[in-house]
């Protein structure tokens, strides 16, 4: 059975694979569920596939905790599978990730976004709600690194995603639970493995957020995710995770580290069979340094606005852009804006 639901994934560009009692397999493309025509799951077909596909300390981990998420090879694809405990039975989402990197240029990242991939040093942040693509966007970041730099890469995941195959780089990635107990230990570690660009699965916690920002300071590329609605909610994200006595030095540090800043959302395709991202980019330019430090972060959004010289697009002028290029529909773009009389108004301007 699990065989046939991979390939039917596949073959309808499903982003995820749903498994509940008591309804039949669910899809979700383009955004939306869809229920295959089949006969609904009992707790025992679940059950079965389960136990085909997760590992013995993943079953471990489900005993005690109700929860397992791992990683899954299917032939070229690969499936981040998370298992969950719900009304005494098990439920199943697995997410299909495709080795298939985008270029810059599909994602619409600017120039200076990739001049950023080549420093020596400093911080640069992929953000978003969960399920926005964050990890395909940090996938293809990792790639345009190895396809033109000569660099150590270590990357560290919970579980591995995408792999990446050695190019111009050598890249390592080390698994969470298998390779290394934590991100936080994963960063410390690395800092002895000679690495010259740091990947951080996640910044989950206030040590692992301490860690990375060392590591940006003292001579590396560090590259995070974290969970965020707007580029400049990072900020205040990673400031508040802090003690009260440790935010003003944590403020100076990220202001002299932050290199910049994609937050993104994913918005149906125009054709109903996909999504596409649609980011708001900010880069950490002086003025946008000088706020940081100066705890006034509600004023990034305005140099967002006026910094398409710097690299800097925001979110409504993304939105349009998908617009006019036909990615995307106006009412979909409308119903994901963030500020619906902006774009409205830039799209009138066009």
């Amino acid at each position: 059975m699990v065989e046939k639901l991979f390939n039917v994934a596949i073959s309808h560009n499903a982003n995820d694979i749903h498994l509940a009692v008591g309804v039949p397999p669910t899809l979700r493309i383009g955004g939306k569920l869809v229920r295959l025509p089949a006969d609904p799951l009992t707790a025992a077909d679940i059950e079965q596939i389960m136990r085909s596909l997760t590992p013995p300390r993943c079953m471990v981990e489900l005993s005690k905790t109700g929860n397992a998420d791992f990683g899954y090879n299917y032939g070229e694809h690969r499936f981040r599978v998370a298992v969950f405990r719900q009304r005494n039975a098990i439920g199943m989402v697995l997410r299909h990730f495709r080795n298939v990197m985008f270029n810059m240029d599909e994602l619409q990242i600017p120039e200076q976004v990739r001049s950023s991939m080549i420093h020596d040093r400093g911080l640069f942040l992929v953000t978003g709600p969960t399920g926005s693509g964050k990890t395909t966007t940090m996938a293809s970041l990792i790639d345009h690194i190895n396809s033109s730099c000569s660099k150590h890469i270590i990357s560290i995941e919970d579980p591995i995603e995408i792999v990446h195959r050695h190019k111009q780089c050598n890249v390592s990635q080390r698994e969470i639970g298998v390779d290394i107990f934590s991100f936080a230990d994963g960063v410390r570690w690395s800092m002895r493995h000679d690495p010259d660009v740091i990947v951080v699965g996640e910044m989950r916690d206030v040590e692992t957020m301490r860690i990375a920002l060392k590591a940006a300071e003292t001579g590396h590329l560090v590259l995070a995710t974290l969970h965020a609605r707007t580029a400049s909610a990072v900020i205040t994200r990673i400031i508040a995770e802090f003690s009260a006595d440790e935010q003003e030095f944590i403020r100076t540090q990220l202001s002299y580290t932050l290199l910049g800043v994609i937050n993104q959302v994913l918005v149906p395709t125009i054709d109903g069979n996909g999504v596409i991202a649609v980011m708001e980019i900010l880069m950490n330019t002086q003025p946008v340094a000088s706020l940081i430090r100066q705890k006034k972060e509600g004023q990034i959004l305005d140099e967002i606005r006026k910094g398409k010289a710097v690299g800097m697009v925001s979110f409504e002028d993304a939105m349009n852009k998908r617009c006019v290029n036909k990615d995307i529909d106006y009412n979909d773009a409308v119903r994901f804006c963030r500020d619906v009389e902006t774009f409205k108004a830039r799209c009138d301007k066009k």
